[in-house]
């Protein structure tokens, strides 16, 4: 077996112990010959402290050696001579156990090839595995509480928008940016532009990002669902479990009311979104439903040529399920759509809001049920604590292997930090306060007063932002090929 003999001692531990390095080099020699090790290279640090790594040239040597595969075995006269620190331990038994390569201490009596060295590298293992997971753990509570103190964990992806300089702790307003940003909030909120449209627009004016790219739908996207344009931070975004938002240092670039806004048009137009995107006249697609069976009314159009020579297009739906033989509701015309609506909300009364008393007693009802879960959680986070005990006196006890015992306790760690978001997320809807919303009487008034003087894309606009679904029936007229639209119900976004 190719044995690295490593040797090192400092002036005044040479003059304290009286055992030079020599003496050591000898020592382990003789011991390297006794167990038939061939010797590929013996590694001197002289002079030279034990604290790191970096500054000892032998055992840097040692270590390319070993990750070459030159070295499978390493021979020291005792651990401290190896390395004081305990962190730089735990990496040089990591390398050892990662590259194949057996360690022994001529003092300590340790060697791999026995049971109670293999003990040694066990309890070695959990002071690594204890090592890892308190760096990676101090630096998340680190980048945590430097995101609630109100600073920006970015670095090389500062938010398009924001400038950060080399040791500068708080972004600033690159302005230029910020104008950019401020458009394309007004164009989604304001101008009902898609993604897609505002992208093309920036993109024709050669707007360029903030890595000189182009815009696309995506980055769109990701600049409206950015709360940092609030002067707001967000931490860990892509991990739900942990992720959080609170106020940042950094001035803002839009108004709350704005953004919130551009975040209810989001989640609404993601639900209401076709496959294939409606033009300006289509408002009504994604809203209307079958009041026979709940399907989605889905849209067709169709191009005629009337005496004038005009080309006209009349859009009409028709019930999805009906297209597959499991309704047999009428298909319906937008413009009998938009006529039954105007009939719907000219009779509909403005006192359909929900009693206060019944809608007190719904949020009471759901702060039981949080607590009662969160009670629940706990339960689930004792249980996790003792079953880390037990697996951890299997292990002690020698009926588990490390492998095993570092691969549940991995999995119990990813359990209760899910569990613990989890319960965050309960106690913050305990906590947070109620938004005003806009009641249904408000937005009865809004549409008789204002529909009919809408463009069509503010039509789409109005849907989006107040209405979930329309419920309708076609019904036949007898001995005509007609039929008499009827709104059963209409369905308000919060509801």
């Amino acid at each position: 077996m190719e044995t690295a003999i490593y040797a090192r001692v400092s002036t005044e531990e040479q003059a304290q112990e009286g055992f030079s390095i020599r003496a050591q080099q000898q020592k382990l020699k003789e011991f390297a010959n006794i167990k038939d090790w061939s010797v590929y290279d013996i590694y001197l640090d002289e002079g030279i402290s034990g604290k790191n790594l970096t500054e000892r040239p032998a055992i840097t040597r040692m270590i390319d050696d070993i990750k070459t595969g030159h070295v499978k075995n390493v021979l020291v006269f005792k651990i401290d001579r190896l390395t004081r620190s305990t962190a730089d331990l735990v990496y040089l038994i990591d390398l050892f156990k990662e590259r194949d390569c057996a360690f022994n201490s001529l003092m300590e009596s340790i060697d791999t090839s026995t049971a109670s060295g293999r003990m040694f590298i066990k309890i070695i293992g959990i002071f690594a595995e204890f090592e890892r997971e308190n760096i990676s753990e101090r630096c998340r509570v680190g980048f945590e509480r430097k995101a609630r103190e109100g600073y920006t964990n970015a670095a090389g992806f500062i938010s398009y928008g924001y400038d950060r300089a080399k040791g500068q702790k708080i972004q600033t307003i690159n302005e230029y940016e910020a104008e950019n940003v401020r458009m394309i909030f007004d164009m989604y909120v304001n101008q009902g532009m898609s993604f897609a449209g505002i992208a093309k627009s920036l993109n024709l004016r050669e707007i360029p990002t903030k890595k000189d790219s182009f815009w696309t739908s995506v980055t769109i996207q990701e600049i409206l669902r950015n709360c940092t344009y609030i002067g707001n931070v967000r931490y860990a975004m892509r991990e739900s479990k942990r992720n959080f938002e609170t106020k940042g240092l950094h001035d803002a670039i839009i108004s709350e009311e704005l953004y919130n806004e551009a975040q209810i048009l989001m989640e609404k137009t993601s639900r209401i979104s076709p496959t294939k995107q409606p033009k300006e006249k289509n408002y009504f697609v994604g809203f209307v439903y079958c009041a026979k069976c709940g399907e989605r009314l889905i849209p067709h159009s169709r191009v005629q040529r009337p005496k004038s020579n005009k080309d006209s297009t009349n859009i009409s739906f028709i019930c999805r399920k009906r297209m597959m033989w499991g309704c047999d509701s009428k298909g319906v015309t937008a413009k009998k759509v938009e006529r039954a609506l105007i009939d719907y909300f000219s009779r509909v009364g403005d006192c359909s809001v929900l009693d206060a008393l019944e809608l007190e007693q719904k949020r009471q009802q759901a702060r039981y049920d949080a607590e009662a879960q969160i009670n629940t959680l706990n339960e689930k986070l004792k249980k996790s604590d003792s079953k880390e005990r037990e697996i951890m006196g299997l292990f002690v006890s020698g009926e588990l292997e490390f492998d095993g015992y570092r691969s549940m306790k991995k999995q119990l760690d990813g359990d209760r930090e899910f569990i613990r978001a989890e319960i965050a997320k309960l106690k913050a809807t305990l906590d947070e306060r109620e938004e005003p919303s806009i009641s249904r009487a408000d937005i009865v008034t809004n549409f008789r007063e204002n529909w009919e003087r809408l463009t069509d894309g503010e039509k789409r606009q109005f849907l989006t932002k107040f209405i979930k679904k329309i419920i309708l029936v076609n019904e036949p007229i007898e001995g005509t090929n007609q039929g008499h639209t009827i709104i059963t119900n209409v369905e308000f976004c919060g509801e």
